[in-house]
């Protein structure tokens, strides 16, 4: 059950989720909502496929996800600051690639923070900043999934909190940036 957890709430998925709510309930830019959801949730669960050649192999997939996700998001940032979308989903596009830079460099310096929590966190402040205290809602799914998480030993609760508030930092600091708050 733990290890459905984190694929039911794996980062691309919580991502094609949280742009699907600004698609329905905030931007209808479907120019804008198929650009996101295609760089940082379609194309990064391709790392899944690792999972089908070397079933187990999840510390294989978490390697892949950072490589895709290090060349896919900023593909997807590119693509839409060069067609001239300066809205919510850049920056939360902006958000997942300062994330993905972040995490890279707490990792090599040999602490392992959580990408699961930074993907559950970044998408929830972002709802949170667009839909209130809706929005903060999505904040609780950090429970479950910091408790499959750990439960799997793939991460202490330290790891999963600094990947959670490593992302709240991070997204609020690209909505500033991008002028959407």
């Amino acid at each position: 059950m733990a290890r459905l957890i984190t694929f039911v709430f794996d980062v691309p998925v919580v991502a094609i989720f949280a742009f699907l709510m600004f698609y329905i309930f905030k931007v209808h830019d479907f120019r804008s909502f198929a650009i996101a959801t295609i760089f940082i949730g379609i194309i990064p669960l391709f790392a899944w496929t690792h999972l089908i050649k070397h079933p187990g192999d999840f510390k294989g997939e978490r390697k892949l996800s950072f490589i895709i996700d290090a060349i896919s998001y900023p593909l997807g940032l590119i693509v839409l600051l060069v067609a001239h979308i300066r809205n919510i989903y850049t920056a939360l596009v902006l958000s997942y690639l300062l994330n993905v830079i972040a995490l890279i460099i707490v990792n090599k310096l040999g602490f392992k923070a959580s990408g699961h929590g930074a993907g559950i966190a970044g998408p929830a402040t972002a709802l949170t900043i667009e839909f209130g205290w809706l929005g903060a809602l999505s904040f609780f799914l950090l429970i479950p999934v910091g408790m499959a998480k750990v439960k799997l030993k793939d991460h202490t609760v330290p790891q999963f909190l600094t990947g959670a508030a490593v992302s709240v930092v991070l997204t609020y600091i690209s909505f500033v940036i991008m002028r959407v708050i």
